[in-house]
């Protein structure tokens, strides 16, 4: 599913629809440390985890970027740094390097051969959006993509975070996101727009 949703956002330009697609793999990766717990057995630590990450990259962060297109105005990305049928061929690229990279690493158990390709593929995606979009809100979303793929690789490697750990994480998301999208916000009062290629127009 995650993977799917790597694929989705690189093909889709409605700013609304992103921000759906985002808050349903928050979801589904709020289920991981409820698999795990099927397998190795639930701990305080794992529901936690699984319930906030599930509150904040499942509601909150997508509660935050819909709040900021309604003050924006704006609905769509209709001419990005890289088209979205080459946006495709490239996550597809990237996912396959994923799956080399993965393959080659030694010490990653092959039970979670998958998790670690996942892991790859969402951080790369998540910088080829922060990279190939114009608009901030897309970036947003190429940086929760970008966490969301730190936290499966740490899963891949270690299996079960400390919730110490995570919980700091998501604390360190929740604040760049929140500063992202004011900035998102003071950037469209400004500037009447959120293209982030016409700033350069600030340049003395």
């Amino acid at each position: 599913m995650v993977l799917i949703t790597d694929l989705t956002l690189a093909a889709n330009s409605r700013l609304g629809t992103c921000i759906n697609i985002i808050a349903l793999q928050g979801f589904a990766l709020g289920l991981i440390p409820v698999t795990i717990g099927f397998q190795q057995g639930f701990s305080f630590s794992l529901i936690a985890v699984a319930f906030i990450g599930i509150l904040l990259r499942g509601i909150l962060f997508p509660q935050i970027l819909h709040r900021s297109i309604v003050n924006a105005g704006t609905t769509r990305e209709l001419r990005p740094l890289v088209s979205y049928f080459l946006s495709v061929l490239i996550v597809l690229m990237l996912i396959f390097t994923s799956l080399w990279i993965s393959i080659n690493i030694d010490f990653i158990d092959s039970e979670l051969l998958l998790l670690s390709v996942v892991a790859l593929s969402t951080i790369f995606s998540g910088i080829f959006l922060i990279i190939g979009r114009r608009l901030a809100i897309m970036q947003i979303i190429g940086y929760i993509l970008l966490e969301n793929g730190i936290y499966c690789l740490g899963l891949a490697f270690v299996q079960e975070i400390p919730m110490i750990i995570e919980l700091g994480v998501l604390f360190d998301a929740i604040i760049a996101v929140f500063v992202m999208s004011v900035a998102t916000n003071k950037i469209q009062e400004e500037f009447e727009h959120l293209d982030i290629q016409k700033l350069d127009s600030l340049k003395g």
